[in-house]
This record gives structure tokens, sequence and C-alpha cells, in this order.
């Protein structure tokens, strides 16, 4: 009996230790790189980026006709939900810093950071090939949406997402919308068309 029991103890410590180093190992595989951030003109790192809240990055670029009806979502709803999520949208534009600034003059967008990756560090790391892509991620940077294109009327998808991961209403979704498809429309909402700009590749 004693042998029974030293055995399941010893079997307990070891599925103990793989778990934790299974959780080490999910947690170096998070994407680790520097940008310029736009409003405070610094170097930011990634993993500093993600706060203590619901996180919403937006891969995006000045050149995307669709990105700026998803920015002006993100805007709208980043100030319904104030201090409870944080918005990032990644810039991608090749053209250079100029180009953002000025952009970003024009539209006066509210959000949280904006980022400069002239080299495509966010989509090379989060394997995006077409803006606007949009990445939900829960309080502890666990990725648990996606999202890409626009759809008219995508507010009340997006939110409902949102309000699943912050406050549990629901399982929150771990698989992402399949690149190309449409995120299901609300309940009674008419089909609406997805629009998108050119890949980022």
């Amino acid at each position: 009996m004693k042998a029974v029991r030293i055995l399941c103890l010893l079997i307990l410590v070891s599925f103990l230790l793989t778990l934790s180093i299974g959780v080490q190992a999910q947690e170096e595989e998070r994407p680790d790189f520097s940008l310029l951030e736009f409003k405070s003109g610094e170097q930011k790192n990634f993993n500093d980026i993600l706060m203590a809240k619901v996180n919403i990055l937006v891969v995006t670029s000045t050149t995307c006709g669709s990105c700026i009806s998803e920015l002006k979502a993100l805007d709208w709803i980043r100030a319904k939900y104030k201090g409870d999520m944080a918005v990032v949208a990644a810039f991608i534009d090749r053209s250079g810093e100029s180009r953002v600034y000025r952009y970003l003059e024009y539209y006066d967008f509210d959000l949280d950071m904006f980022l400069v990756d002239p080299g495509g560090a966010v989509p090379d790391s989060f394997k995006t090939t077409t803006v606007p892509t949009m990445i939900m991620f829960d309080r502890k940077g666990n990725e648990r949406y996606r999202k890409v294109g626009y759809n008219d009327g995508d507010e009340s998808n997006i939110i409902t997402r949102i309000e699943e991961i912050m406050y549990s209403r629901k399982p929150a979704l771990t698989a992402t919308a399949a690149e190309g498809d449409a995120s299901a429309p609300a309940a009674g909402a008419p089909a609406a068309k997805t629009t998108r700009c050119a890949s980022t590749g």
C-alpha cells in the first residue's frame, strides 16, 4: 500500500513538473521585439505593450481604405471600455515614419498606442498576411480571437468578443476566424461584405 502511495506521489510530481515546463515554454514562444511608438517617440518592447487588461492589436496601413473603418470602429469601442481594455495599432508602412505621423495627425485616432513597423515584425511574428487584421488578447496576453478584414457593423461582433473575455459571459473563442472568412454577424444583423486591403507580404 505504501509503495502504491509513493508511486502515485511520483506520478503527480512528474505531471506538475511537465505542466510547469509547458507553461514556461508557452511564455518563451510569445513574440519579443521592439518598435517605435508614435505618441512617446520611444522604442517599446512588445512584451511590455500588452497591458493587464483585454488588449486588441490591429495590423494596419495608411494606404488601406478599409483600415480606416476598422480604426474608427476600434476608436469608438475603446471609448466605451476606457480603462478596461487597450487598443494598439501597428502600422506596417514601408515608406517611412513621416507618412504614419501625417496620417495620425490627420485622423486623430484616440487609441492607446501606435507602433511604426516598417520591417514587418508584427505580421512576421503573428503570421498575418492581410490588413486590417485584428487580434484580441486576454488579460494574461494569450490570443483569444482573430478577425481578418472589415465588415460594416463589425462593432457589435467585436463588443461581443470583448465581453466574452472581459466578463466571462460565455466561453471565449479559442479558435480564430479563418483568414479570408468574414466573422459571423450578430443575430438579426444583415450579412455584410468583408473588405480588406493588399497582402502584408
